[in-house]
């Protein structure tokens, strides 16, 4: 594709630029001298946690009032996941 208005010229160059820029560092996390992804430490956590409350409330016995248990619980595993990645990674 050949452009021949300068002006589209730079506005594309400009917006290739703020588009194509990456990330000033890898989201990764060392661990026993391997590398991981911190989003996969945050889904193991969250899964984790999942899983806590859902034993928290059996123990409480609320496991009745959750509606579509399954749903329920995998709305829970991805809320705690992306909670602890804000509050670990931070925005």
């Amino acid at each position: 594709m050949h452009i021949k208005n300068p002006i589209k010229k730079i506005t594309l160059f400009s917006l290739n630029c703020v588009f194509l820029t990456s990330c000033g560092a890898s989201p990764t996390q060392d661990l026993f001298g391997s590398f991981f992804p911190s989003w996969l430490l945050c889904a193991f956590a969250g899964a984790g946690l999942a899983a806590l409350t859902r034993v928290l409330l059996g123990v409480f016995r609320f496991n009745d009032a959750v509606p579509l248990p399954m749903l329920s619980w995998l709305a829970f595993g991805t809320a705690m996941t992306l909670g602890l990645w804000i509050i670990w990674i931070g925005i």
